[in-house]
Parts: C-alpha cells; sequence; structure tokens
C-alpha cells in the first residue's frame, strides 16, 4: 500500500496535490540516503501518482472554531495545473485560485482584489521522483507514523495514517490522512495544530481521468485592485535589493538547504516596502511577496495559526500553500510547494526577533 510517501498531507481547503507535482533526476539520486523500505514506497506512490491525469472533486473543509463549512470545486491536470472556486458559504463565495501557464492568479471577486504572478519556472516532469522523495524524506524526519484502519471516502478505498509530531516546536502537531489506495492522493485529512484547532479537509466527490477535462479562466472584473509580479522581468541580487527596500523587510531563510533553491531571485516594485524574493529549483519553489502594513485584517480564508507571538493565516491550495502575516509595518505573503510545516518554520524565523 503506496502511503508512506503521501506527505504534503495539508488539506486546509483542497485536498493535497503537491505530491502530484513530485518528479527525480535519476533512480540513483532517489536511492541515495534512502533504505530498501523507503526506496519502495517512493517508487510505488511515484508510480501511482504517474497514473493520475486529471480528476475534478469537490472538497468540504471544516475548522473546529467555526460552524459552517467550506466548499469548493477543484478541477486539477497533470502535470501541475489546478482551477479551484468556492461555492459555499457565501461570505467566500466566487474565490478562485489557479496555476496555469506558468501563472499563480488567486482572485477575491467578493473585494474584488487579485493576485497575478506571471514567469516562474516550467515544471519538469523529469523531476517528480525527487519531489517524492523530498517530502517523504521530511516527514520521516520529523513526524512518526502509524497506519490506522481503511475507510471509504467518496465511494473509494483510502488507507489510514497518522502522522506525529516528534518535535515539540511544530505547528502542526498531528495529521490524521486517508488516502486513495490507487492513485496515493489525500481523500480525507485533518490537521491538528500547536494552537488546537483542526482543521478537516474531505472529498465529497472525486473522479479520476475524466474524457474532455479543460480548466476554467478566471476572468478579471475591470473593477479588480489587481497586484501585479512578472519574474520574467530582470531581477536582482539580495545584495542589491537590500539597498532599495525597507530595512524591516526579512526574507525567508531555507536553512540546512533542506528544498536545494538553486535560483535566488529577487523584484523591487514601486516604494521601498514593494518587493518579491522567488526562490526555485526544478522541485520546488518558494516565493515572498511584501507590501506595508494596513489596519486591513489578514485573510479570513484559511487556519489561524500562529508563529511565536505572531499571527497568521495558512491556506492549503492544491498544489502550493499560501501563507499571510504582519511584521515590523511589513505585510508577508509567502507562496510555496514544499512542506507546509517548513514553509510555517522558515515564517516562524523571520519573526523570531519579535518574540
Amino acid at each position: 500500500m503506496d502511503i508512506h510517501s503521501l506527505t504534503k498531507l495539508a488539506g486546509l481547503i483542497a485536498i493535497s496535490l503537491s505530491s502530484v507535482l513530485f518528479t527525480s533526476h535519476s533512480f540513483a539520486d532517489i536511492n541515495a540516503d534512502t533504505n530498501s523500505e523507503d526506496r519502495f514506497w517512493i517508487n510505488r506512490t511515484h508510480q501511482n501518482l504517474g497514473n493520475v491525469d486529471n480528476f475534478q472533486a469537490v472538497v468540504e473543509q471544516t475548522l473546529s472554531n467555526t460552524t459552517s463549512p467550506l466548499i469548493s470545486d477543484v478541477i486539477f491536470e497533470t502535470p501541475n495545473s489546478f482551477h479551484q472556486k468556492v461555492i459555499q458559504p457565501d461570505s467566500f463565495k466566487g474565490f478562485e485560485a489557479s496555476y496555469s501557464n506558468n501563472t499563480i492568479t488567486l482572485y477575491d471577486s467578493l473585494n474584488k482584489q487579485a493576485l497575478q504572478i506571471k514567469g516562474l519556472a516550467p515544471y519538469k516532469k523529469s523531476s517528480s521522483l525527487d519531489r517524492v522523495r523530498g517530502i517523504y524524506m521530511y516527514n520521516k524526519e520529523h513526524y512518526e507514523q502509524k497506519f490506522t484502519p481503511s475507510i471509504h471516502v467518496a465511494e473509494r478505498l483510502s488507507v489510514g495514517i497518522d502522522f506525529m509530531a516528534k518535535e515539540d516546536n511544530l505547528e502542526i502537531r498531528k495529521v490524521e490522512a486517508f488516502v486513495d489506495y490507487h492513485y496515493s492522493l489525500v481523500m480525507q485529512s485533518n490537521l491538528i495544530f500547536n494552537s488546537g484547532i483542526e482543521s478537516k479537509a474531505t472529498n465529497i466527490s472525486m473522479l479520476f481521468n475524466k474524457d474532455n477535462l479543460s480548466l476554467p479562466s478566471i476572468n478579471l472584473s475591470k473593477d479588480t485592485h489587481v497586484e501585479s509580479w512578472n519574474f520574467r522581468k530582470k531581477h536582482l541580487s539580495k545584495k542589491r535589493i537590500s539597498k532599495k527596500i525597507d530595512p524591516n523587510i526579512i526574507w525567508p531563510e531555507d536553512k540546512g538547504n533542506t528544498w536545494g533553491f538553486s535560483a535566488n531571485k529577487f523584484y523591487p516594485q514601486g516604494n521601498n516596502t514593494n518587493a518579491a524574493a522567488y526562490y526555485h529549483s526544478d522541485n520546488y519553489f518558494l516565493i515572498t511577496l511584501t507590501k506595508k502594513s494596513s489596519r486591513d485584517e489578514l485573510s479570513q480564508l484559511g487556519v489561524p495559526v500562529t508563529l511565536g507571538n505572531t499571527q497568521a493565516v495558512l491556506n492549503q491550495l492544491p498544489t502550493f500553500a499560501n501563507l499571510q502575516f504582519k511584521s515590523k509595518g511589513i505585510h508577508y505573503t509567502l507562496l510555496s510547494n514544499i512542506h507546509p510545516q517548513s514553509l510555517l518554520t522558515m515564517a516562524k524565523a523571520m519573526v523570531s526577533p519579535e518574540e
């Protein structure tokens, strides 16, 4: 049963699809630092994920501190394209997110605001096995794993597995997951955070490999305020951008080079508080956007988490996570397809001087 490496396991709004994107340079690389059992599960999971051409799902998310569930329609196409639209409740109805043509779009139609990031590095299918391995090994290092009884989710056999944090300082304390037996995708997950909040996501319906399935386009209304970034434009080094931006801006650090970011690019925009950092490799990306903090509250779409003494909101979209928080007058938005706990750890280090 190919479940040990279904490790993204962060279905906060939608199911965790990030493992679908995970792909390797060679079997020689994938075998490094793993034993025979690890290699079996990594390779088996990679094979199962390779059988997914597309799917369409209706996903229900509930938070333990709220009463109204969040229901979304999700469409995914291999290798890494998706479209998600919230259909309930009314307070979030119409919110759309997509990753397509190397572009991320987040659209809050009710508040007429959008974020669009163009020019992302193309997905490399040759990297998928490496991605499975990277997430698998992160979970193995930081979480104990225990099999639980199988159940049916959306009429599909799903194998149970719990992930329990080995360290007390991890924000995601436990994940109770059920994984599709044939396709190795998370069908149901319950994330338990250090704060005691639980976030449960369940596929109400799920159809794989449909004929003639296509992704909808996001059409922004003319009166929408769009925050736009283009990473095809000329970028700066970290040293050069530090002379142009607010000294309070702190960039995340991948200590230990866990995710192997081979490119670090920085982009100023407008005043000295608006800037972006784009870290990426063939396997993973981490985008950091900054702007001057306003009185506006953080996004309510997602799970409230704490980074030490700093409040944040974590929103897991189908192929990446979106984390927002404020620190020293700067509003941060982080988007990444790395393990969500690793993203939280990096963000916590960014605000630690305040603690």
